[in-house]
């Protein structure tokens, strides 16, 4: 075995341990590039949510649904007949045009029967004939001339003839859109009211 060489015994060593494990020597693992790492955790991670568009809360609010139409109780329409009923009385007498109430007795009809509650429909169709005709005496002995009695019996028979096909268009009207909003219902409810008491 020849000796080694004079000043270069680190060298020999290096270079046997090379030529011992095939003089290839593994190269050290590189350190993970920087620039994978928001790859790497955007591949794990999903983006947050985005924050819902506030010009879409309105819509959303909006779609929910409006709110309910406000209807009349059973006073509130039978008031609102009367106030209609003696408002087209008394224009009627003023105008000397019986076409007035007759107009008025079919608006106060509609609209009560339009507007009222389900539990009140009932009042409103049997209603109209009695206020109309409480509004026709009470306007008669206000602007009737002679005596009291005279002015009533006249006033009223004069007037009720007069608007006698206005009243039936009135009623009319009021049985269909009373009927179409749940009348039969109402009745059933009475029938039964009556069985049990």
């Amino acid at each position: 075995m020849a000796p080694l060489p004079d000043g270069q015994p680190g060298q020999a060593v290096s270079q046997a341990g090379l030529s011992g494990s095939g003089g290839v020597a593994s190269p050290p693992e590189r350190a993970a590039d920087p620039a994978a790492g928001p790859i790497g955790r955007g591949a794990v991670s999903s983006p947050p949510e985005r924050a819902a568009s506030p010009a879409a809360g309105p819509t959303r609010r909006g779609a929910v649904g409006s709110p309910p139409e406000a209807r009349l109780t059973g006073r509130g329409a039978v008031a609102t007949m009367a106030g209609v009923f003696l408002i087209g009385l008394l224009l009627a007498a003023w105008l000397g045009w019986a076409v007035v109430a007759g107009l008025a007795f079919v608006t106060g009809c509609v609209l009560a029967a339009r507007y009222a509650a389900t539990a009140a429909l009932l009042t409103v169709v049997v209603s109209p004939p009695l206020l109309f005709l409480a509004a026709v005496i009470l306007v008669s002995a206000a602007t009737g001339p002679g005596g009291l009695f005279m002015s009533v019996v006249v006033g009223s028979v004069v007037t009720l003839a007069s608007v006698a096909p206005w009243l039936a268009v009135g009623m009319v009207l009021t049985v269909i859109i009373t009927w179409i909003r749940g009348l039969p219902g109402c009745i059933q409810d009475l029938r039964r009211e009556l069985r049990s008491g």
